[in-house]
């Protein structure tokens, strides 16, 4: 054979296995990380020193992994922990239950358990895993050390709105508590009397991820006051507008209005100290607005405290980040 018809041949034999790399890489791009066939449902039917344990639980297979029996180990971790909860309310009976929700960055397998004793009570864990590897993933791990403050704040303004019905009945950071992430939310799950009043019922808190919004501020661009307190004062358009909201300089009256939708949010006045949110008096902060350079200057208590705005963190360099929850509230629900 010509040594110049081998060379075409070979180059089509190479051309069609990189056609057949490439086609098979797109398919494997298509097919989901996770399926139902990872995993079966077991039957619970069992009564330990007295107390009578019913419902379901999720097995993971073998298909998914080689984590698979480390997943396991950790369902029966959970399952251990919440039957020793109720045993502690002196239950009768508990019936277990499971969801999985799965997007491609997080498995989220939330396990509840219903208590059965003087009143019914319902306590809810999860099991965040890796789709790739089956490793733990943390809520800090997907959504960042922001989310802590950002739900702190939520919650704060549940607890304002409907006194009768929610509180804060826990000290750990909303961080440890369990979650389930799916494409378009992060939900927060409660127990029964952490966050909400109704006997028997658990809570949770939905953030839609569209809705959750960052912006980093560099150092350059803020100033940090000459008084001995030395407080941050943060551009206010700079980090408004960000976040979808606009503003108004009036030079003849020295103040800065802050508008949402077109609607007046807040007024506010170079040298004085007395923010008004929609028109409500709210507090004096740690300095007044001041100008420089043609821009107005607030302090950054201003963005969490006022304008629900939460500053979470400053990096090394002096870099601020902050975190806020735009569009419609943030969501929470009692599930009897």
């Amino acid at each position: 054979m010509p040594k110049s018809v081998r060379y075409i041949l070979a180059s089509i034999f190479c051309f069609v296995v990189l056609i057949v790399a490439v086609y098979a890489g797109s398919r494997a791009t298509n097919v989901p990380v996770w399926s139902s066939e990872m995993y079966e449902t077991e039957e619970l039917f069992a009564r330990q020193q007295g107390l009578d344990i019913r419902g379901q639980k999720p097995v993971i297979l073998e298909e998914f992994g080689t984590a698979y029996a480390e997943l396991n180990e950790e369902i029966e971790d959970v399952i251990a922990t919440l039957i020793e909860g109720t045993r502690r309310i002196r239950a009768r009976s508990v019936t277990f239950g499971f969801e999985i929700f799965d997007t491609n960055e997080v498995v989220s397998i939330v396990i509840s358990a219903t208590a059965r004793a003087v009143t019914d009570r319902t306590t809810v864990l999860s099991v965040n895993f890796n789709p790739r590897t089956g490793a733990p993933v943390s809520l800090v791990q997907v959504m960042g050390n922001d989310i802590a403050a950002l739900a702190e704040v939520k919650i704060d303004e549940m607890i304002r709105k409907d006194p009768a019905t929610y509180f804060a009945a826990f000290n750990a950071p909303p961080t440890g508590q369990a979650f389930y992430l799916t494409d378009t939310s992060l939900f927060l799950l409660f127990d029964e009397f952490q966050l909400s009043s109704v006997p028997g019922a658990a809570s949770h808190i939905e953030f839609e991820l569209e809705n959750i919004r960052r912006f980093t501020l560099p150092r350059a661009d803020y100033r940090i006051s000459p008084d001995r307190y030395a407080i941050r004062m943060i551009p206010l358009s700079r980090v408004v507008v960000a976040f979808g909201y606009t503003t108004r300089w009036d030079g003849s009256a020295r103040e800065a209005t802050v508008y949402l939708n077109g609607e007046v949010v807040i007024v506010l006045r170079e040298g004085e100290n007395n923010y008004q949110l929609n028109g409500v008096l709210q507090r004096s902060l740690e300095a007044a607005p001041v100008i420089h350079d043609g821009n107005m200057y607030v302090p950054i208590s201003f963005f969490d405290q006022i304008l629900s705005l939460t500053s979470f963190s400053i990096d090394t360099r002096g870099n601020i980040t902050f975190i806020a929850y735009m569009g419609r509230s943030a969501t929470g629900a009692v599930q009897e």
